[in-house]
């Protein structure tokens, strides 16, 4: 027993500094000792630490500080360290990872060039910044997610239009003689989302999850594409009149390394009486979560 307590007296005069260093001066550190002689137990717990000596077990003394514990296990007459990760209990959304989906949009005015190849029209979104805000005091598993994403859309065409401005300042689509193979829309943005997300248990990595709220989003660039059967090609960064803000509506819900997204915009893919009136949205897969 002799050793349990030299031991355990110098954990406890190092806890103090510890969590003296992780509190500001006006935090106060509400102490917790408990000792079972009986047992040849002994414990003591401060803020963010503890240490726990235990001569029963293999494992003969445990400390625990923030995330992290180490583990000092007597076996055969060796004592060795073993180091422990523990899971957090804060709330953390699925916002930040690497998304692909698929581009589509609803048309109001039915123009010839804006005739899309949905299945090539596709989107890649890295979603690099997450804030994670828990509205739950004690499970921890509802909560509100933002941040800041970077996405290129791409809307794919199969047709002999260039898309360009005429004189009029309007986006329109200019018929050409030559064969085209493909033409595109190529757009990035910023984009940051405002979600309410609910998750069914305590592992945001493993457990049921769904979030739906609102996104809006500022143009970084555009620029449009065509692809001759000759291998020629041609890109413009003209102007083309896309709006330089979108706003809209999110929505994602997954299980396991399922994880399904969609968006739908409020607001449309050119400027205001600038071009066709078309409203974009888009439904994808999160290939990775940060």
């Amino acid at each position: 027993m002799y050793k349990v307590y030299t031991f355990l007296f110098i954990c406890a005069c190092m806890l103090p500094s510890i969590s003296f260093a992780q509190e500001n001066s006006k935090t106060k550190t509400s102490e917790i000792i408990v000792i079972d002689e009986d047992n040849e137990r002994v414990i003591v717990g401060i803020k963010n630490a503890k240490v726990e000596v235990d001569e029963r077990n293999d494992t003969v003394a445990k400390i625990s500080i923030g995330r992290r514990k180490w583990e000092f296990i007597e076996e055969r007459g060796n004592t060795k360290v073993r180091t422990v990760r523990i899971d957090h209990d804060d709330f953390k959304g699925h916002w930040a990872g690497v998304q692909l989906g698929f581009n589509n949009y609803q048309e109001v005015d039915t123009e010839p060039f804006m005739d899309i190849n949905a299945g090539k029209s596709m989107t890649v979104g890295i979603n690099f910044l997450q804030y994670s805000i828990a509205l739950q005091e004690h499970r921890k598993n509802f909560g509100l997610v933002t941040g800041m994403g970077w996405a290129v859309y791409n809307y794919r065409f199969d047709n002999n239009y260039r898309i360009e401005r005429n004189q009029d300042g309007i986006t329109v689509g200019t018929a050409t003689d030559r064969d085209v193979q493909k033409s595109k829309i190529v757009a990035s943005f910023i984009n940051i989302p405002l979600l309410f997300e609910l998750q069914t248990g305590k592992d945001s990595k493993q457990d049921a999850f769904v979030s739906a709220g609102v996104y809006g989003g500022f143009k970084l660039g555009s620029h449009t594409k065509m692809v001759y059967s000759d291998n020629d090609k041609d890109k413009s960064r003209q102007d083309i009149n896309l709006n330089p803000f979108q706003y809209g509506l999110m929505f994602q819900a997954g299980i396991n390394f399922i994880k399904l997204y969609g968006t739908y915009n409020l607001s449309t893919l050119y400027e205001a009486d600038k071009g066709p009136e078309v409203t974009p949205f888009t439904v994808g897969l999160t290939l990775v979560n940060f």
